[in-house]
């Protein structure tokens, strides 16, 4: 069903539209928009889902009823360059209900949040950026969303498809406590503890994972530690607490003086890091346990405790049960507290995340439709 028919539809049924703006078009962004016409067809009883722009860094293609399944030769042909007053004036002019869904990695286009919400548009979020903000902001943006009664979804921004944030919601909605969040949350990290194994130096295995497409293009992003510091802030917020990043500690799987300098650089001195990894293999194993990048935020006789660090956990424990690339998230709570709630599986892939975008977006049509 072309834009038209759907548009002809909503009219003839009086259901309502829902106009989507979205912004980043690499793989994530791209599987997204690959997977959109589908949705329509599946909500066109309840609203129509009309495809109002598209944008990444660079060029932006903004127009109502854009045909999902020519969006790239579309945004090809006929994508320009824009300022970021242009997308905001262009959300201003549209008519509401409207969503923009952020599929980029930008702090920048985070930062344009507020006149977003301003403009009268809810957000779906993949990108951390926005969502580890330092507090004040954050927080700024929670009120104003309540004052223009529009909903932030970011349930993407951990865990990729996995409904982690949604099940802690849950939970609190319904009266429970959660004492403690422990887990491992990046897909690289768990990727190279699964598979090393001490049979060759731990610097072939990030080359490996580097070339696999599972880093990214300096791996040393991933071994910095620091995109699971920012997904445990994202859950210590779900949870209602004030924290920045600062307040969490971080011990990175990386010497902090390998951080320094360029790629070649790193890889010159990467005997450091092989040798310093192999003694805690080597350590963990005549201990029977195995080592895992892991997270963990701790609510006890309220005292907050909130660390990142590579720890070697026993065999039988919760984190050592893992498959390469998966993710896994240790709830204890209230009702959880003997036998923690486990959530685990993939935690990182284009498919995954995009599918989890199309929850948030299903849930946002549910309550318009409602």
């Amino acid at each position: 069903m072309t834009a038209k028919a759907y548009s002809l539809l909503a009219e003839s049924k009086a259901i309502p539209e829902l106009q989507v703006i979205v912004a980043g078009t690499g793989n994530v962004g791209s599987e997204f928009l690959t997977r959109f016409s589908k949705q329509q067809q599946r909500f066109s009883g309840k609203i129509a889902l009309q495809l109002a722009g598209i944008v990444n860094s660079r060029h932006a293609l903004l127009a109502s009823n854009l045909a999902a399944d020519s969006w790239q030769r579309d945004f090809q042909q006929f994508g320009k360059g824009y300022a970021a007053a242009d997308l905001v004036a262009y959300l201003q002019d549209l008519a509401g209900p409207k969503v923009v869904i952020d599929i980029t990695p930008s702090q920048s286009f985070a930062r344009q949040y507020p006149a977003l919400i301003q403009a009268g548009c809810h957000i779906i979020s993949a990108n951390k950026q926005g969502v580890t903000l330092p507090d004040a902001e954050y927080q700024a943006l929670r009120q104003q969303l309540r004052q223009h009664k529009l909903c932030w979804l970011s349930n993407t921004t951990v865990g990729a498809g996995l409904p982690v944030q949604r099940i802690i919601q849950e939970l609190l909605q319904s009266g429970d406590q959660i004492q403690r969040i422990s887990g491992v949350f990046s897909g690289t990290l768990s990727w190279l503890l699964c598979q090393y194994d001490g049979s060759k130096p731990f610097s072939e295995f990030v080359l490996e994972a580097q070339q696999l497409g599972y880093t990214e293009p300096d791996p040393r992003d991933d071994l910095s530690g620091k995109d699971v510091q920012r997904k445990l802030l994202v859950l210590a917020r779900e949870l209602g607490l004030k924290l920045d990043l600062a307040d969490i500690r971080l011990s990175p799987l990386l010497p902090s003086e390998l951080a320094i300098g360029e790629w070649q650089d790193f890889w010159q001195q990467r005997e450091r890091l092989d040798s310093q990894l192999l003694a805690l293999y080597q350590q963990a194993k005549a201990n029977q346990q195995v080592l895992r990048y892991s997270a963990s935020l701790s609510l006890q006789a309220g005292e907050i405790k909130a660390e990142v660090s590579l720890q070697a956990v026993a065999l039988d424990a919760p984190l050592a049960a893992l498959a390469p690339c998966d993710n896994i998230f240790v709830i204890e709570s209230n009702w959880y507290r003997d036998n923690p709630l486990v959530l685990k599986g993939p935690g990182a892939g284009s498919i995954v995340t995009a599918g989890g975008l199309h929850a948030d977006l299903a849930q946002l049509v549910a309550k318009l439709a409602g």
